[in-house]
């Protein structure tokens, strides 16, 4: 696990120095590309300048006379004007060289096709030479820039003026610019590597600590959550995604040792029961009514056994959050029915009438439905009913009401006892928890209640429990109503 942790951390340091390699390279390659062509732009701009200005401030006007051509005066009048590595040459219209600046050592600078253009366009025409006249001029690696410019006046002989300067100074500097450059990228790249690695081991520190506690983890011991990171990024919706899934195993888990312990602490006793009876049958002979009595007595409480696993699977379900396993449209006004049916031997037995109030559609096309298990919502309610039967009085009532508000239903039952203790309220649903009867004694085994919160949190509901004013106890469930479509009519 380390070793690929490992390899994550090296792939995405190499994916930043990677991203940072290309977007320097990019940039150096954007500020070599804009200074060269700033220093291009202002060579050019020098070179203008040049020529205008010996356009400007040599007489060559009265020296290029149609009627007296003179090559001499020109020359004379061109030298004074000395910027050293500059070139200079004067062409008439004819094409033919009048005047050159004395280092051209008597070459001639060529007259292309774009110069003669200028004739036409009357702006400077700015090209770059390469061929022999740089080289001899030059060397060999020499190249010229000329600017050509061509000059028409009243009375005086068009000319051409050429003036050329080397440019190696420009590629000098953009190769000065380059040595920065290839000293600066490595020791960049060097440095983000640096702080490539350090952001990785950064950025998956979390990943780390999770490795970490998923290492020391165990079903003994799920208390220990990973640190929340600070900010919204990707990594700390991890971190919270898998310590909400702790705190949900954590549940489950207790859940189970809550299960296992109970379980074996409510079946001990009828167990050691069981095993007490058998003993003392064992010990002589037997007529056929005492072991008639004794398999009844089995049967009693296997019977007993049963309900009670039964009812530990439903709470062991419910507190795990799983949904009911068998789920339809069930009709609350028929669960409150049923429930009535199944209480009234014990209603009977305890001389408590059962006063059922049901609720009315809520339109003439609907009914109270809820979406779940139509077996554990008769449960639910009949244990409140026989909660409710075991704690009232002889010839009382029993009332249970459905009532329909809205999206919800309620179903209270209530009962005209003596009511609950106020210390006891809030614990009457813990599990195997009884409120004291008269003289001491308990009824039931603690568990009917608790089954009766499991279900109702099964089904999205909830449950309440009150002393009424008018004296009594008063349960209240409340179930989401599940609203059907009403029927399509021809």
């Amino acid at each position: 696990m380390w070793g690929h942790f490992q390899t994550l951390r090296f792939r995405l340091a190499a994916l930043y120095l990677v991203v940072f390699g290309l977007i320097l390279t990019v940039l150096c390659v954007v500020v070599l590309a804009a200074h060269e062509k700033d220093l291009r732009e202002s060579f050019d701009e020098r070179l203008t300048d040049r020529a205008e200005t010996i356009i400007a401030e040599i007489a060559v006007v009265s020296d290029y006379r149609v009627d007296q051509p003179s090559a001499e005066a020109p020359l004379r009048r061109v030298n004074p004007f000395r910027f050293p590595g500059y070139y200079f040459q004067v062409r008439i219209a004819d094409e033919s060289v009048v005047d050159r600046s004395k280092n051209l050592r008597g070459q001639t600078l060529p007259l292309s096709d774009a110069a003669q253009a200028s004739r036409t366009s009357r702006q400077p025409v700015l090209e770059t030479l390469r061929g022999d006249t740089a080289r001899s001029l030059l060397g060999k690696a020499g190249e010229l820039r000329l600017l050509t410019l061509y000059e028409e006046r009243a009375g005086v002989t068009p000319f051409y003026l050429q003036i050329g300067v080397s440019l190696t100074r420009v590629h000098e500097s953009i190769r000065a610019l380059r040595h920065i450059f290839l000293l600066v990228i490595p020791s960049a790249l060097l440095m983000a590597a640096v702080a490539s690695w350090l952001l990785a081991r950064g950025s998956l520190a979390p990943i780390g600590r999770i490795v970490e506690l998923a290492e020391r983890l165990s079903a003994h011991d799920l208390s220990q959550r990973i640190d929340q990171p600070r900010g919204k990024d990707e990594v700390a919706a991890l971190v919270a995604t898998l310590n909400q899934m702790l705190d949900r195993l954590s549940d489950a888990f207790q859940a189970q040792e809550r299960f296992i312990a109970d379980v074996s602490h409510e079946l001990r006793t009828p167990l050691s029961v069981l095993l007490g009876e058998a003993q003392v049958l064992m010990q002589q002979e037997r007529t056929p009514e005492e072991y008639e009595r004794f398999v009844s007595s089995v049967q009693d409480e296997v019977r007993s056994l049963s309900q009670m696993v039964n009812s530990m699977l439903t709470l062991a379900r419910a507190d795990a959050g799983f949904t009911t396993p068998v789920a339809a449209d069930v009709s609350l006004n028929e669960i409150v029915m049923d429930a009535v049916q199944r209480c009234q031997a014990l209603a009977k037995q305890r001389e408590v009438c059962l006063v059922p109030h049901l609720a009315l559609p809520q339109s003439d096309e609907s009914e109270l439905l809820v979406w779940g298990d139509g077996e554990l919502l008769r449960t639910m309610v009949a244990n409140l009913l026989r909660n409710a039967i075991r704690h009232s009085p002889p010839d009382e009532v029993v009332d249970v009401k459905l009532i329909a508000d809205g999206t919800d239903a309620s179903i209270t039952v209530r009962d005209y006892g003596s009511g609950i203790p106020p210390e006891y309220l809030g614990k009457v649903f813990d599990r195997f928890f009884r409120v004291p009867c008269e003289k001491g004694t308990f009824t039931g085994a603690g568990l009917g209640l608790t089954i009766v919160r499991g279900v109702a949190r099964l089904h999205d509901g909830s449950v309440g429990v009150s002393n009424h004013p008018d004296g009594g106890c008063e349960f209240e469930v409340h179930l989401p109503l599940h609203l059907a479509e009403p029927p399509t009519k021809n």
